[in-house]
């Protein structure tokens, strides 16, 4: 399986940080644990409360026949939404770097607001607790007034040098 002399070669070099302190041990264990809580109170949040939610917005959206699509890839789950001129797209993730954290990128674009601009509204949950299901019906609720508000857009307010008064 492995060559002989890479083998002799890589255990001279590991031998001496063999030996691992009792304590150190103990606190990965703990982190190993809290890990596994965050992640099961992930796994149940997104079972219970996201894809039922994100289920609803599905036949919703076929329902009236709006163009979208959901994807999958590793712990990510993302929604995008095409409408006539613009797209708007809700990726819900546990955090990769702390795995403590759940949370959503909205990110919504239109040529309105020029090919190379969008926006990003991020939240994160803290998942030491398990989370209820509302928030998950709350955030797709607010994906959507989001991507509604971006369809709507005034024109841009004049701009007032310091000192002055708008004219009335």
């Amino acid at each position: 399986m492995f060559d002989k002399s890479f083998s002799k070669w890589w255990l001279t070099r590991i031998v001496p940080f063999a030996e691992v302190p009792p304590e150190k041990l103990s606190a990965e264990r703990e982190a190993v644990e809290r890990t596994q809580e965050y992640n099961q109170n992930y796994h149940a949040f997104v079972t219970g409360s996201v894809l039922p939610t994100v289920d609803a917005l599905v036949k919703l959206l076929a329902g009236n026949g709006v163009v979208h699509r959901v994807t999958t890839w590793g712990n990510q789950l993302a929604i995008r939404i095409h409408l006539a001129w613009r797209w708007g797209e809700l990726v819900i993730a546990q955090s990769h770097e702390d795995a403590v954290t759940f949370e959503h990128h909205i990110i919504t674009e239109g040529e309105k607001r020029g090919d190379d601009s969008s926006e990003d509204h991020t939240h994160q949950y803290d998942l030491r607790d398990p989370l209820p299901r509302a928030i998950a019906e709350q955030e797709l609720q607010f994906f959507l007034t989001r991507l509604a508000q971006d369809l709507y857009e005034t024109e841009p307010e004049a701009e007032i040098p310091p000192g002055e008064k708008a004219p009335e």
